[in-house]
């Protein structure tokens, strides 16, 4: 009943007061400050930070504007051409914080400027999460280091943005870090500066525009190994280091060479992360721990780091209301992860008709039983270009996006034949829109006659035998 009441509430609220896209950020946060008892916290530091964010906001056409920050953190002041704005701060139920609660402030906006910025300060805690296990990476602790990501994880900084507003792209334009000297910090985006004084690392970085919540920190006690723009931060064992980045350097360049050009000199970030920290946030990779330790004997581990540096070369601009959204955004990630390990010279041995076979095996078992191999219940089966923006969640990584998607793009590349294929992927990664003109279009060129298949694959959810890897 609470639950309902709070929907309702901010159903209603809604229509009072605006929420406000962010244009511009410049954000400077301090972790285990030693002054955290100037703001009255009775308990130790450990997991305190403190930090301001200037904000520019998107054109301002209402008399109240509110943001989210994480549960545990308190706004200290709001500031806008030297003067103190009223605000409001109330802790709500929230789905997008992985605590579940998030502190939203509400201030007065009737005399800002649309020209002014709006400095917010805040301060205040990180602890782990007791309600999604997912916490395991995202919290700060003087100790074990810090590991933030934004809108959806974490809520390091002020997101302006309606609970089920999609969310959307912001100029970052500079986002400063301190931590002990003991940590090394690694942002989304390219490093511009780092100093030491006093026994407090500042970093400074430039992490440009990209989607809200694709702005992620970490700071641990790293060793780093460098190598053509490729970083791995890493706690231990060094040679595995450089087989990762040895690796990834294969990898990459392979993508570059076969899908699509990307800045060759912008650097790339692989992080050692805790339990659950495979994450791809632009120019960082996190593998957790495992990934990490088992990279040599374990297929997984490769596949992890390839899925997760494949996305930016995958892309094609889509808007979400596009039928191809959840294609491009997931499925060609789901596929491509495993073209580029096939490519590489370190995984000769990688049966991909084998693996794919196996994938057909559990597609057609869940297509079945509706269920998954842990006996959890599927989503209902939908074409692949049925499935809307917002569902991607529910699809991705365990069915349709990834089952579907790897067994149509793999008769494609068994279809064409390798050099065909290439062809046609340096043609596809080209488009600076997509439709399904377009798309059969270009498929046609190498697969005359495909048309009533490529209905098939992406308007129903038929599997017939026509289309199947084992036809018999």
């Amino acid at each position: 009943m609470k639950l309902l009441l709070f929907s309702l509430l901010l159903h209603f609220s809604s229509f009072y007061i605006q929420a406000q896209s962010a244009q511009n950020y410049i954000i400077n946060i301090e972790f285990f400050p030693s002054d955290a008892k100037m703001w009255n916290y009775p308990v130790a530091n450990d997991a305190f930070m403190r930090g301001n964010s200037q904000v520019k906001l998107s054109e301002i056409n209402t008399d109240s504007l509110f943001f989210y920050l994480h549960g545990e953190l308190k706004v200290d002041s709001i500031i806008s051409n030297h003067q103190r704005i009223e605000y409001n701060s109330n802790k709500v139920l929230y789905d997008y914080s992985f605590n579940m609660v998030a502190l939203k402030t509400t201030f007065d906006a009737s005399k800002l400027e649309s020209t002014s910025h709006i400095d917010i300060y805040y301060s205040g805690f990180f602890n782990p999460s007791k309600a999604r296990s997912l916490s395991d990476y995202m919290h700060i602790n003087k100790n074990k280091g810090v590991y933030l990501r934004s809108y959806g994880y974490s809520l390091w900084f002020p997101i302006f943005i309606e609970p089920e507003q999609d969310s959307y792209s912001a100029s970052f334009e500079k986002i400063t870090v301190k931590t002990p000297e003991n940590l090394k910090t690694i942002v989304t985006g390219e490093l511009l500066n780092e100093t030491l004084e006093n026994g407090i690392i500042t970093t400074v970085w430039k992490p440009g525009t990209l989607n809200i919540t694709d702005l992620q920190c970490t700071a641990r006690e790293y060793n780093v190994l460098t190598r053509e723009n490729i970083s791995v931060y890493y706690t231990q064992a060094p040679d595995k280091a450089n087989k990762i980045l040895e690796f990834t350097k294969e990898l990459k360049n392979i993508f570059n060479k076969n899908l699509k050009e990307i800045n060759k000199s912008s650097s790339l970030f692989i992080i050692e992360m805790p339990k659950y920290g495979n994450i791809s946030s632009q120019n960082v990779i996190g593998i957790s721990e495992d990934v990490y330790n088992d990279f040599e004997n374990n297929l997984y581990s490769k596949l992890t780091i390839a899925h997760e540096l494949v996305h930016p070369y995958t892309l094609i601009p889509t808007s979400k209301d596009n039928p191809f959204a959840a294609l491009v955004v997931e499925g060609f990630p789901s596929f491509f992860h495993l073209y580029g390990l096939k490519k590489t010279t370190l995984n000769q041995d990688f049966e991909l008709k084998e693996y794919m076979e196996q994938v057909e095996k559990n597609y057609l078992k869940k297509k079945e039983t509706g269920k998954d191999r842990r006996g959890n219940k599927l989503p209902v089966e939908k074409p692949i270009l049925k499935i809307s923006y917002d569902e991607i969640g529910d699809y991705k990584d365990r069915f349709v996006l990834s089952d579907r998607v790897r067994l149509f793009l793999y008769q494609l590349w068994t279809t064409m034949g390798n050099q065909d294929f290439d062809k046609f992927l340096k043609e596809l990664f080209d488009f600076r829109s997509i439709d399904y003109e377009s798309f059969e279009k270009l498929i046609v060129k190498y697969i005359p006659n495909y048309n009533e298949k490529l209905n098939l694959w992406l308007h129903t959810s038929e599997y017939p035998k026509s289309i199947r890897i084992n036809s018999d």
